[in-house]
């Protein structure tokens, strides 16, 4: 749990890199625009669609573009931590810089005997955005599906996790940012 924890944290720094300026402006913000990124979870989007979420984490960026601060938040809007962040370094891949282009991109793991024990299945656009994780115990179960929205630029507007039994999503992620302006 501890991991998956670590993994997510990680995840959403990796999203909150990045976000259009404007729908108007059709060059990509820099790293070192964003100010903030308010991640929001609704729980429960497969009874209410148009949920928009509960305020979870926040991202805060210094000029230079980089994450320094992050702030988790209770059920009721209440802070329950602060971490200090330090580093120059964004891990993350920039969507400039596609690894994989239109591509389906596929692991599987064999015991000992050349079983397929799972699987995984990975869905790149012609933009080299990561679409679509596909989870699968054995060759053809399916046991978890996660699908990503991004807008004009690459930048990470949704994580949607699905109920795979139902084929609708049941949770989504949503990612707002505000910026640094040019003003003194």
């Amino acid at each position: 749990m501890k991991n998956y924890l670590y993994i997510l944290i990680a995840i959403f720094i990796g999203a909150c890199s990045y976000q259009e300026k404007s729908d108007q402006s059709k060059e990509p913000l820099h790293a070192d625009k964003i100010k903030t990124c308010r991640v929001y979870s609704s729980d429960f989007v497969l009874l209410d669609p148009n949920d928009q979420g509960k305020l979870i984490q926040e991202f805060r960026f210094n000029k230079k573009g980089f994450v320094n601060e992050l702030i988790r938040y209770d059920m009721n809007g209440e802070i329950i931590g602060e971490f200090d962040i330090y580093g120059e370094n964004t891990p993350f891949p920039m969507p400039s810089k596609p690894q994989y282009v239109d591509t389906l991109f596929v692991v599987v793991n064999y015991d000992s005997l050349g079983n397929v024990i799972n699987k995984e299945v990975k869905q790149y656009n012609t933009d080299g955005w990561l679409e679509m994780v596909e989870f699968y115990e054995g060759e053809n179960t399916l046991v978890r599906k996660n699908t990503y929205k991004y807008d004009n630029f690459g930048i990470i507007t949704e994580d949607i996790y699905w109920d795979v039994e139902l084929n609708r999503p049941k949770q989504k992620i949503r990612y707002e940012f505000e910026y640094f302006t040019n003003e003194p």
